[in-house]
């Protein structure tokens, strides 16, 4: 069965970010609830800068050393937050713009995914622990980290449940 293929709105590209970001707890855990990645490493940067200047400040002004190396340890915490910030917004930016004309085609053994004509990939069903329903996107949840999720758009949720049990596709859908 040959789904038609649909783009990555803004939506589904942050929800697909949020979920990328929080799948090794994903497959320890697939009904866990996903966050906001953004918007926590945001809220986790500033904070961290606050206390960076607090320690900065009163650590020249009590001229404390313990308090100058606090600073120094919240600066390297800053730069990992702005390293995560920036490949948050990179893989924003790659989500949206993925080839809409990708071509997915349901299978006994798998998913083949082409896209333009230049790569064709397999998704087996056996490398899937369960799918997992979103808001704006279903996404199939590897067994272990080292194999790769595999997600469509939620329109085409009813096509995939009802290939799925026509052809006996042993994995749980979680909801």
């Amino acid at each position: 069965m040959e789904l038609e293929p649909i783009g990555f709105t803004n939506e589904r590209a942050k929800e697909m970010v949020n979920i990328t970001f929080s799948m090794k707890k994903l497959i320890k855990d697939p009904k866990r609830p996903i966050r906001n990645c953004m918007v926590i490493t945001v809220m986790i940067f500033i904070a961290e800068c606050i206390i960076f200047c607090g320690a900065l400040v009163f650590g020249f002004k009590q001229k404390s050393a313990i308090l100058l190396i606090c600073a120094g340890l919240y600066s390297a915490l800053i730069i990992l937050y702005i390293a995560r910030i920036i490949s948050m917004i990179k893989m924003l930016k790659m989500y949206r713009s993925l080839p809409k004309d990708r071509k997915t085609v349901l299978e006994e053994d798998g998913v083949r995914l082409n896209v333009n004509g230049v790569s064709d990939t397999k998704f087996y069903w056996t490398s899937f622990s369960v799918m997992r329903v979103f808001e704006h996107n279903i996404v199939f949840i590897p067994k272990d980290i080292t194999k790769l999720s595999l997600s469509f758009p939620i329109q085409h949720l009813d096509k995939v449940k009802q290939y799925m049990s026509e052809h006996n596709v042993d994995l749980e859908i979680c909801e």
